[in-house]
């Protein structure tokens, strides 16, 4: 069942009312095409405030759990953000990232915990464990920039649910972050209540994350993982909250069952495009910070590009591809190996039309055959209706004629071969 909607709002204007704002304006909604790219950095963080932890990794510590930040149009500030993700590998040490990519200003957290998932808003009994940075519990993230914590010596396992607790002091308009989490984020009134294992003090709720962006485990030197690259498609949407029902979920249980070890990450932003940017950075733009820098990445897989052909204005498919061919130039260079996935069907959404559904054949064509790719996952085939190619299977269709069902996302992550991973 879905969660309340994001009720954050309330929250933070009675907060806001007896606090003096010490941060810029909130940066301007983007519009569609748009640009939408980090602020200019602010070069002075508030002097008494802690530095920043150096944006290292120097253990062999693989990505277990990320999501792909964007700026989104909220609030936080006097208050304790907590968020629960689920890890796809567990490992004996664990690091948190913290981001403020599209921040204006410096953000300073004071205090942050790690816990395993209860219930609600809840942590389980003993598990909630400080995390530090620089061995300090307060770090001052500058703006444009991210922060690794310490290793926290607290073994989680793969598959579990872990609660980030962020107690945010400051009030601060315009959060980095992940709007469409599909996961329930739970608020508190003001105050610090990080270290708190009730969920007595959360009275509010949202369905997004914040500040948090990926979480590494410490595993054997020849654990890696793969990261995938998309739009909603790939984000989740057409799953209810808190399920974990995205393909890319399906993918690490696929994997779990198959005895095999290795991170799935998940970069998708839903409304996204390769080539501008429109939600979020386009994937071109972001395909650096997003999947090439993710800590042990061994594979890419590339499934974007339907809202460049169902949202633009192309007439041919030719800047698609080249896009295409610029990621994979770049994932060459650090010596990754790139998936690319052929675009699934729309035809019944309100943005197809007959010239568009050409664009999409012709990139589908150009993914099976050129051998750009180094191997090509076939996603249409796999889902689109028997005798009529332009159209999703019923039985994969959410009801929109573009987003997949459960089953739909599912069927995506059974069709990758894992000797290709």
């Amino acid at each position: 069942m879905a969660r309340p909607a994001h009720r954050l709002t309330v929250a933070t204007l009675a907060l806001a009312s007896s606090m003096v704002v010490t941060v810029a304006a909130a940066p301007a909604p983007a519009q569609a095409g748009g640009p939408n790219s980090p602020a200019t950095p602010n070069p002075s963080p508030p002097v008494a405030s802690p530095p920043a932890v150096p944006e290292t990794e120097p253990q062999h510590m693989v990505g277990s759990w990320s999501t792909a930040s964007n700026a989104i149009l909220t609030a936080v500030g006097g208050q304790t953000v907590r968020m629960v993700v689920r890890v796809s590998i567990g490992g004996p040490a664990v690091r948190v990232h913290l981001s403020n990519a599209y921040g204006r200003a410096p953000v300073t957290f004071e205090n942050v915990h790690l816990g395993r998932h209860g219930t609600g808003g809840r942590i389980e009994a003993g598990s909630n464990r400080p995390v530090t940075f620089g061995g300090r519990s307060s770090v001052t993230v500058p703006a444009g920039a991210g922060v690794w914590s310490d290793p926290l010596d607290e073994p989680v396992a793969g598959g579990e649910d872990v609660a980030i607790s962020v107690y945010v002091p400051e009030y601060v308009q315009g959060v980095t972050g992940h709007d469409r989490a599909y996961a329930t984020t739970y608020m508190s009134g003001p105050g610090d209540h990080a270290a708190d294992e009730s969920a007595d003090e959360f009275t509010y709720v949202s369905n997004q994350w914040f500040f948090v962006d990926r979480l590494t485990v410490q595993a054997d030197s020849d654990v890696r993982s793969v990261v995938a690259l998309g739009d909603s498609l790939t984000d989740g949407t057409g799953q209810a909250n808190d399920v974990n029902r995205r393909w890319t979920d399906f993918l690490h249980r696929r994997l779990v069952d198959a005895s095999e070890t290795l991170g799935v990450l998940n970069s998708g932003i839903a409304g996204n495009r390769v080539l501008l940017p429109t939600t979020g950075p386009s994937g071109l733009s972001r395909f650096q910070r997003d999947v090439l820098s993710q800590p042990g990445v061994r594979t890419v897989i590339v499934y974007e590009g339907i809202n460049d052909i169902a949202r633009g204005s192309y007439t041919s498919a030719k800047p698609l591809i080249n896009g295409y061919k610029k990621l994979i130039r770049e994932a060459h260079a650090k010596k990754l190996k790139v998936i690319g996935a052929t675009l699934t069907p729309f035809r019944g959404a309100g943005s197809w039309a007959r010239e568009k559904e050409r664009l999409r054949q012709q990139v589908n064509h150009w993914i099976r055959t050129s051998g750009a790719f180094d191997t090509v996952v076939d996603f249409d085939r796999a889902v689109r209706r028997p005798g009529a190619p332009d159209r999703l299977a019923p039985a994969y269709d959410s009801g929109d004629h573009l987003h997949l069902s459960d089953a739909g996302r599912r069927k995506l992550a059974y069709t990758i071969p894992l000797r290709e991973l």
